[in-house]
């Protein structure tokens, strides 16, 4: 049986859910740093509100691009040079559109298509 985002952040970050939740929060922007954080967040809300499952997706994403990748632009960059597409300018400001998930799912999935294997989760 999985566990749920709320026992996961519980036991990564402490019992204290407010704490944990703050700490997560945190995790995330320290992941992010300045390189792969897109803002759009609501100002009057904030990353407070958005719920755990999403809080760890992310920071999991950050994580695996900083690792694999380096940066936001360096991602946007392999994917237009696995699709044959470095020199589209274009193409590439629409990439930078995207948040920061959907280009790494875009790029697993063109990496897997390069390589010739279908895309998985």
């Amino acid at each position: 049986m999985t566990k749920s985002p709320l026992s996961i952040v519980k036991e990564r970050f402490g019992d204290d859910p407010k704490k944990a939740k703050q700490k997560l929060v945190e995790a995330v922007k320290k992941a992010a740093g300045k390189d792969l954080w897109l803002e759009r967040v609501s100002e009057e809300k904030g990353l407070e509100h958005v719920s755990n499952k999403k809080l760890l997706h992310l920071e999991q994403v950050f994580e695996a691009v900083s690792k694999e990748v380096g940066s936001r632009d360096q991602l946007i960059g392999q994917i237009a040079g696995l699709q044959g597409r470095s020199k589209d300018e274009d193409y590439k400001a629409r990439l930078a559109e995207e948040s920061t998930p959907s280009l790494w799912d875009r790029y697993r999935a063109v990496q897997s298509q390069a390589a010739g294997k279908p895309a998985k989760d």
